[in-house]
């Protein structure tokens, strides 16, 4: 055991590990997806939206928040959405997700930062459902990354377009100001508008039947 790249770590216990963090988000999914605007949170760690379908990386073995949307998909009337906030690019997603119709991929995230791609606001894919919204260093909320939430919200969820019955975010806290880990400049009450923001918009786009929403830890170094 040991690492498998510049960041990466392996133990005896990463398999088992990555397996229970995988059945947490895979629960999380099923707590929600038969109420309409219902609500769970998978903590777990590692992260995992690097990992693509081969490649374990950036601190990633397992990609837990695919793997949910995956399961969401396995009824072939459902739709998903995963809106990824962490700083960066959650390129195992986009990889894993870009060739299934039924489901979209929006990431925020600073640019120039690891994994080094996603370094252009772009709608990618076959399907056109991974849409990549890079953003500059020192972005703060009111400064930048308000205006590129909205777009990734709307990309999520449009009325009449595209209209998901379960919401994955992939919640990576690393965009904290004191983050060591990246440059950007949200605080703690940012996020707290962020998941408030994306509830009122998924209840104003489909009052009918409000998509559920599960939201997993991925990055975040800063207690």
């Amino acid at each position: 055991m040991g690492y498998i790249d510049g960041d990466t770590f392996l133990t005896t216990e990463s398999f088992d590990v990555c397996l229970r963090a995988t059945a947490a988000w895979i629960r999380a999914v099923d707590l929600v997806a038969a109420s309409s605007g219902s609500a769970s949170m998978a903590l777990t760690r590692p992260p995992g939206h690097h990992a693509t379908k081969s490649v374990s990386n950036g601190f990633c073995i397992f990609n837990f928040g695919a793997a949910a949307a995956l399961h969401v998909l396995q009824d072939p009337n459902k739709r998903v959405s995963v809106i990824d906030w962490d700083v960066h690019y959650g390129q195992g997603v986009a990889d894993i997700l870009e060739n299934c119709p039924r489901a979209r991929y929006v990431s925020i995230h600073q640019s120039p930062a690891f994994p080094y791609m996603g370094e252009k606001l772009t709608v990618e894919g076959k399907h056109e459902n991974v849409y990549t919204i890079p953003m500059p260093p020192e972005t703060s909320w009111t400064c930048g990354y308000e205006q590129l939430f909205e777009k990734a919200i709307h990309f999520a969820c449009e009325p009449g377009k595209w209209e998901p019955d379960v919401v994955i975010v992939c919640a990576g806290y690393d965009a904290l100001d004191s983050d060591d880990l990246a440059s950007a400049c949200l605080t703690a009450a940012d996020f707290g508008k962020m998941t408030s923001r994306l509830y009122e918009h998924l209840a104003n786009t489909r009052p009918d039947r409000m998509p559920s929403i599960v939201i997993g830890l991925e990055g975040g170094y800063q207690l």
